[in-house]
């Protein structure tokens, strides 16, 4: 009976210390996920992929009921956890990170996923929030700056390296944006950062011009995408979906972009949305994730400690980067990347760690009671 009582009163306590806008958002954004994605694309695809249209629905509120799971749990922890801890995070998601060139599922050229149980997972996705606690916990410490710049470069690099082998480019640049946060936030003169990332822009450039074998697949989505009478044909029915549906769309099940892309479920479900649901729909959902990220700045904003505004900024910056480049592909802004939109696109990976990353989000944002 006690034990009952102490745990409904660990759960109140819990439930009120939580940043209430944050979390009303966060639960907005997973529940117009579930109805767009449910009702749109994936009956469709599940039945094209695997002659049974509920497949991947099934496999979608499975990862969705993980990822709720994930977010209740990183919540529970405070700032002291994740400090003391980030290293355990990271060195573990490094190592699956580093097995992908062994044990790796090969798909297009690229060793990026791992076969895990009843799902393929991409450990880069573990690796990102890893990285951001690991590195917060250094700029941190109160250790000379320059160990912490050596130190927290060195880490960085590495895992550049490995994303190289793989090859992921993209996810290679991503890393070297969030070790260039930090380092921003952390103070450092902005002449030496200018100067430090012209030098990182002409070696990921060598990179590719010398290794140009290996990264063949960047040069063809540029040719695809820089040539006025070549846009690639996955880019066109995106445009062509979005202008169909026009403000308030064609209706539920009524869109054809899932007819006529494989990744219409995925890279281009903002498309697939606008299609059936309209730009309406896409307005509303994007007013929601940066009415949430707006609601994290401005907390950093407050006294909290150096760790705690690292770690959110950082979180953020990266989780909208990825949004960003999703619609830029989306309305051929930029190249194709293969990069989702954090619980609006089916894919076990970034549901997963996207839920980690808004569970530290609610940790580090929670309130004394």
């Amino acid at each position: 009976m006690n034990f009952s009582r102490e745990s409904n009163n660990f759960f109140i306590q819990w439930l009120r210390s939580l940043d209430k806008i944050i979390l009303i958002f966060l639960i907005l954004w997973i529940s117009f996920g579930l109805i767009f994605n449910i009702n749109s694309t994936l009956g469709f695809t599940s039945e094209r992929l695997y002659n049974d249209p509920n497949f991947l629905i099934k496999k979608y509120y499975l990862f969705i009921f993980t990822g709720s799971i994930i977010i209740i749990l990183s919540s529970f922890f405070n700032e002291s956890f994740y400090k003391k801890f980030s290293k355990f995070f990271f060195i573990t998601s490094l190592l699956f990170l580093l097995s992908t060139l062994f044990f790796g599922i090969e798909a297009k050229g690229s060793k990026r996923w791992l076969s895990i149980f009843f799902f393929n997972f991409q450990p880069v996705e573990l690796l990102k929030p890893s990285l951001i606690i690991f590195l917060s916990s250094i700029f941190s410490s109160n250790n000379v700056f320059i160990s912490k710049f050596i130190w927290s470069g060195f880490i960085s690099l590495l895992s550049v390296f490995i994303l190289l082998l793989q090859p992921d480019y993209t996810q290679a640049i991503l890393i070297l944006i969030i070790w260039f946060t930090l380092i921003f936030m952390s103070g450092l003169n902005l002449f030496i950062i200018f100067s430090l990332s012209g030098l990182v822009v002409c070696v990921m450039t060598a990179i590719l011009i010398f290794f140009k074998e290996n990264f063949l697949y960047i040069f063809n989505r540029f040719d695809n995408w820089l040539s006025s009478t070549n846009i690639s044909y996955q880019s066109e029915k995106s445009m062509d979906a979005i202008h169909h549906g026009g403000f308030f769309g064609k209706g539920i099940g009524e869109g054809i972009l899932k007819e006529k892309i494989p990744e219409a479920h995925t890279d281009y479900i903002l498309a697939s949305i606008s299609e059936e649901f309209g730009i309406i729909s896409i307005i509303l959902i994007l007013m929601i994730v940066f009415s949430l990220f707006m609601r994290v700045f401005a907390i950093c904003q407050t006294e909290i400690s150096s760790f705690k505004k690292y770690t959110l900024v950082s979180l953020s910056t990266i989780i909208l980067l990825q949004i960003f480049i999703n619609v830029g592909v989306t309305i051929n802004l930029l190249p194709p990347t293969g990069m989702t939109f954090s619980y609006l696109s089916y894919g076990g990976s970034s549901i997963i760690t996207s839920s980690f990353m808004m569970g530290i989000i609610l940790a580090l944002t929670k309130v004394k009671n």
